[in-house]
């Protein structure tokens, strides 16, 4: 995994804005660094917008076909590596937000569907989604893509089983007794259609300022400080990792709102840059406070520490191997 330049990924739309915009900007006596920082920050705004409607209105398409309760029922008739990969399965075609899936495993709970299954489906949720995948196989280094697929997939698995060790006691039954996920769909190519411009529609309304913030943090970070002291700052430095993974897990955030700091990152160090991507898509803040609906502390904090020691763990092996 080399390191590259935050901005030497691959753009769609920044020889078009530069090409509309730059002249004009520099005409007006605007600084060349400054108009340079800001051109591509809307470039990379531009193209993580059209990437993500895109993606999402796929999944949205295909959420449409799954029938979540029929799922539910044969999670509870398949033991051992079927129903773990059923679990991902189901994982893979989730809804875009983790926490937009807790409803559906509070169900899954609800019907007696084993916790190491509904852990493992809610990990894959969060991280090996369809459009999370898209995106990052679209947004990042084909080497470093495959990293974070495998280890995420490692993790979501290691991290259910150690935290559903023991873990049925601490569920609150009584706020899961009569929770069923019911999902509803046209069956016309129409109403399916509509279904899944309106969910990318209101995703898209919701997560834009997140991604605006985070392509507005990542041309601060590249633009501001000097290549020496990020190096300084992330390479040697034997905190580095673990500050990033504590950073990523406090963030309620997405792929695509990230993804301009990852590549931030990725210019310097690969590693750190897995990390923080591993922990902001594995677990959030805003996911602690509504698995606390069903979940007792001392599971919260098994599974989440878990999520986040492997996420660590793994971001170490990508350093002393990539």
């Amino acid at each position: 995994m080399q390191p590259e330049h935050a901005h030497s990924h691959f753009s769609l739309l920044v020889g078009p804005v530069e090409a509309l915009l730059e002249g004009p900007l520099l005409g007006r006596g605007l600084p060349a660094e400054g108009v340079e920082i800001g051109l591509h920050a809307l470039a990379d705004f531009l193209d993580i917008s059209l990437l993500l409607l895109a993606a999402v209105g796929l999944v949205c398409f295909l959420q449409t076909f799954i029938p979540y309760d029929r799922m539910r029922e044969r999670l509870l008739r398949i033991k051992g590596p079927l129903g773990l990969m059923l679990a991902l399965g189901l994982g893979f075609f989730s809804p875009f937000c983790s926490c937009s899936v807790i409803p559906i495993l509070m169900g899954f709970l609800a019907a007696g569907v084993p916790l190491r299954l509904c852990l493992v489906f809610l990990s894959s949720a969060s991280a090996l989604n369809l459009t999370a995948l898209t995106a990052v196989f679209a947004s990042f280094p084909l080497p470093f893509a495959v990293s974070y697929a495998l280890s995420a997939l490692l993790i979501c698995l290691l991290g259910a089983n150690i935290a559903a060790a023991g873990g049925e006691k601490d569920l609150k039954t009584a706020a899961l007794s009569a929770q069923h996920a019911h999902h509803h769909h046209e069956e016309k190519s129409v109403g399916r259609l509509w279904a899944a411009l309106c969910g990318a529609g209101e995703i898209y309304g919701r997560v834009w300022p997140f991604m605006l913030l985070g392509v507005a943090l990542s041309a601060l970070i590249t633009g501001l400080l000097p290549e020496e002291r990020m190096n300084g700052l992330l390479i040697g430095n034997p905190f580095a990792l673990p500050l990033a993974v504590l950073l990523g897990g406090a963030l309620h955030s997405d792929v695509f709102s990230i993804s301009p700091v990852v590549r931030a990152l990725l210019g310097h160090s690969g590693a750190v840059g897995l990390g923080f991507l591993l922990a902001a898509m594995l677990f959030s803040v805003a996911e602690w406070a509504l698995l606390s609906r069903i979940f007792k502390a001392r599971l919260i904090a098994k599974y989440c520490g878990a999520l986040l020691a492997l996420s660590l763990c793994f971001a170490m092996v990508a350093r002393l191997l990539l």
